[in-house]
C-alpha cells in the first residue's frame, strides 16, 4: 500500500513539474497576434513605465538614437537612417508601434531596423545572445508608452 502511494505521489509531482515548465516556456515566447497591421494586446500585464521607456530609447539598451532623431532629446550624434521619431505618438497607434518594435519586417521585409522581440531565425548572433531577445516584453511596453508621449 505504501509503495503504491509513493508511486502515485511521484507521478503527481512529475506531472505538475511538466505543467510548470510548459507554462514558463510559453510565457517566455510571449505569443502575439497581428491584426490590421497592429499587435493590439500588450505583451505583458501591468502598467508600463514611460520614463523607463525613455531611458531605453536614449541608452545603448535600445540604441534607438543610432538611427532615429528625436528633437526633444539633447544627445549628440542622433541618427538619420530611420525616420524622425518627432510626433510618432500622433502618427501611430499603440498597436502599430508594438508591431514595429516586435517585427518590423512584417510591414517592410527590407527594413534595417532590428526586431527587438524575436529570438528565432536570427543571423550572425553571438552564442551568448542566441535565443534571447534584444528587449524584454516589459521593456517593449515601456518604450511604447514613452513613444506615445511624443506628440
Amino acid at each position: 500500500m505504501n509503495n503504491k502511494y509513493n508511486i502515485f505521489l511521484l507521478a503527481t509531482i512529475f506531472t505538475l513539474c511538466i505543467f510548470v515548465l510548459q507554462s514558463v516556456e510559453a510565457e517566455s515566447e510571449s505569443v502575439y497576434e497581428i491584426r490590421n497591421n497592429q499587435i493590439m494586446e500588450p505583451l505583458v500585464e501591468g502598467l508600463p513605465d514611460p520614463m523607463n521607456g525613455r531611458e531605453i530609447v536614449i541608452s545603448r539598451i535600445g540604441n534607438c538614437l543610432a538611427c532615429h532623431k528625436i528633437s526633444s532629446i539633447d544627445e549628440s550624434f542622433q541618427g538619420n537612417i530611420g525616420p524622425s521619431l518627432d510626433g510618432v505618438g500622433e502618427r501611430y497607434k499603440e498597436g502599430e508601434l508594438r508591431l514595429r518594435l516586435v517585427n518590423p519586417y512584417y510591414l517592410n521585409p527590407e527594413s534595417l531596423m532590428p526586431s527587438f522581440f524575436q529570438n528565432k531565425n536570427l543571423v550572425r548572433v553571438e552564442k551568448k545572445y542566441s535565443g534571447k531577445t534584444i528587449l524584454t516584453a516589459r521593456q517593449i511596453e515601456d518604450v511604447i508608452s514613452w513613444l506615445l508621449t511624443l506628440k
